[in-house]
């Protein structure tokens, strides 16, 4: 926490470590940032002291794409930044392609074995050193610890709303009002438009949430809480501001989630 350098003394290394937002970790994945700066320490009446500061980022599955996160069945932390040695250690061919990322999947079937009847799924927060830890496990293929539900639902809720790119892009947000005669059309066509490894995806959450609601009794669980979940998680544009447009999407995409989630539509 403190300490002091005396005049003559050896130089000195601080190392610690520290947990970045997705914002940066979407800058690193990509290449766009690296950790490396250097801070210049001005004495008054004395000269300039230069500190080299340079950080190693431990490759994380949250705020990478689904994309890139499907083409690989080993750990993401040991998949190399560099796109070189990536390209030589590793065949991202479609052929070796998952059909949804496994760091999804992983935190789904927790959360089946933990019981999705549990009350106040996904609505009371995880413990944070267990969400930490959850974490860890994903970026290296860890074994899960003894961690509860509640931790896990809100891993995946995280990981979602935390992609680089969402499920649903803001193009596919329906155009005009939705109602009653307009949101079968409307759905389908968000359906036939999302990328593949994003219809993959929404399918497969889509249906987790049914599986979910048919314990609603005992989880406190509804279709609208859910479609809420939903628009947070898979089309976050659609809390972009508070417009008239903007109002009208959010509305929108929030009824296509409920009908989704209520009807047999996929």
């Amino acid at each position: 926490m403190f300490g002091m350098l005396i005049p003559g003394d050896n130089p000195a290394s601080i190392e610690f470590t520290l947990t970045i937002d997705n914002t940066t970790a979407q800058n690193l994945n990509s290449g766009r940032e690296v950790l490396e700066d250097v801070l210049i320490l001005r004495l008054e009446g004395g000269r300039d002291y230069y500190i080299s500061v340079k950080a190693t980022y431990a490759r994380s599955c949250f705020g990478m794409s689904v994309d890139e996160l499907a083409l690989y069945a080993e750990p993401i932390r040991s998949i190399p930044l560099d796109p070189i040695k990536r390209a030589e250690k590793f065949d991202p061919s479609a052929a070796a392609a998952l059909c949804i990322p496994k760091e999804l999947w992983r935190v789904v079937d927790a959360i089946h074995e933990k019981g999705l009847q549990t009350a106040n799924l996904f609505i009371e927060p995880g413990i944070p050193n267990e969400v930490n830890q959850i974490r860890e496990c994903l970026d290296t293929g860890s074994t899960f610890g003894h961690f509860g539900i509640h931790s896990y639902a809100e891993i995946f809720v995280s990981l979602l709303s935390g992609l680089s790119s969402p499920i649903v892009p803001a193009s596919l947000f329906p155009t005009i009002e939705v109602d009653s005669q307009t949101i079968q059309a409307t759905a389908r066509r968000l359906l036939e438009e999302l990328p593949p490894i994003h219809y993959n995806t929404f399918v497969y959450v889509i249906s987790f949430f049914r599986e979910a609601l048919l314990f609603r009794e005992q989880n406190r669980l509804s279709a609208t809480k859910l479609a809420r979940i939903c628009c947070s998680c898979m089309a976050p544009g659609t809390a972009l501001d508070n417009s008239a447009g903007a109002l009208q999407k959010r509305t929108g995409m929030q009824l296509i989630m409920l009908h989704l989630l209520e009807t047999s539509s996929i």
